[in-house]
C-alpha cells in the first residue's frame, strides 16, 4: 500500500507539481544533515592514513644512539695519546661552543673509530689525510691552526676531561650513529647524499644512509696503536735542510 497522504496534506504541497515537492524535501533533508556530514568529513581529514602517519612519525623520531666506545688501551701511553688527539679535535672544532657542542664532536670521531670506512684508531681518524695531497679530513690538521693557535685554558683542560669521558663510554644520543658534520653557515657539495640527524651548536650531523647509517654498522674493531700511528705520520722528524754551498 502506497503512502501518499502524508505528501497530499502537507500545506506546502498545496498548488505545487509532485517533482517540485520532492525536491523541496531533499534539499531540506540535506540542509538539516550538513552539519553531522561536514564534521564527519573534517574528522576524516584531520587522520592521516595510517600509512603515511608511520612514514612521517618514523622521519622525526630521534636517531638511534652509538654503542658506548670504550677505548682498550694497551698502556697509559696509548690512552694518553688517543685522549690528546680526541681533545684536539675537540678543543680545534668546537672548543668555545657549550658541553654538548664538543661532545657531539667526539661522539663523531668514536663512530668513525668503529666505521669501515675510516681508520681504526683514534689518532688515525683525527689526523685522516695528514701529508697527503687530498687534504684533511679535519681542517685544522693541515690548515695551520695547531701552530698558529696553541689551545687556551680552561678550554683544552675541559676538552682533555671531555675526551676521557668519551673514551669511557660516554654516548652522546642525540648525535645518533653521525660520522660527518659541517658548520650551518656552509652548504657542502656531499650534504644530499647523508641523512641529517640533528644541529647541535654550530654544527649539523648526519649519518650514512640505510643500514650504514645504522649501530649495527659501527662494528670495526679498533686496532690500537696510538702512540705507533703518531710517531709514523705526525711527529715523525723533518728532515735536515742541507747547507747551501757559497760559490768561490
Amino acid at each position: 500500500m502506497r503512502h501518499t497522504a502524508s505528501l497530499s496534506s502537507n500545506p506546502l504541497a498545496s498548488g505545487l507539481p509532485s517533482f517540485a515537492l520532492l525536491w523541496l524535501l531533499t534539499a531540506v533533508t540535506l540542509l538539516v544533515a550538513a552539519p553531522g556530514v561536514m564534521g564527519s568529513l573534517r574528522t576524516l581529514s584531520a587522520h592521516r592514513p595510517p600509512a603515511l602517519a608511520v612514514a612521517s612519525d618514523a622521519a622525526t623520531l630521534a636517531p638511534p644512539p652509538a654503542p658506548p666506545f670504550v677505548l682498550p688501551a694497551e698502556s697509559p701511553a696509548e690512552r694518553a695519546r688517543a685522549t690528546h688527539c680526541l681533545a684536539e679535535a675537540i678543543y680545534y672544532e668546537a672548543g668555545f661552543e657549550p658541553t654538548d657542542g664538543r661532545r657531539a664532536i667526539a661522539q663523531v670521531v668514536l663512530n668513525r673509530v668503529r666505521d669501515r670506512n675510516f681508520p681504526s684508531t683514534v689518532c688515525g681518524v683525527v689526523y685522516q689525510g695528514v701529508g697527503r695531497k687530498t687534504g684533511c679530513q679535519f681542517s685544522f690538521v693541515c690548515d695551520g691552526s695547531l701552530w698558529r693557535r696553541p689551545p687556551e685554558e680552561p678550554q683544552w683542560t675541559e676538552a682533555l676531561a671531555i675526551a676521557g669521558q668519551a673514551l669511557d663510554g660516554y654516548v652522546v644520543a642525540a648525535v645518533g650513529t653521525a660520522t660527518h658534520y659541517h658548520t650551518d653557515y656552509v652548504n657542502p657539495w656531499w650534504g644530499p647524499t647523508v641523512v641529517k640527524v640533528a644541529q647541535i651548536g654550530a654544527h649539523v650531523f648526519y649519518r650514512w644512509p640505510g643500514k650504514a647509517g645504522m649501530p649495527s654498522a659501527l662494528v670495526d674493531r679498533y686496532s690500537g696503536g696510538e702512540v705507533r700511528f703518531w710517531q709514523a705520520h705526525v711527529d715523525k722528524p723533518k728532515p735536515a735542510r742541507k747547507a747551501r754551498r757559497r760559490a768561490a
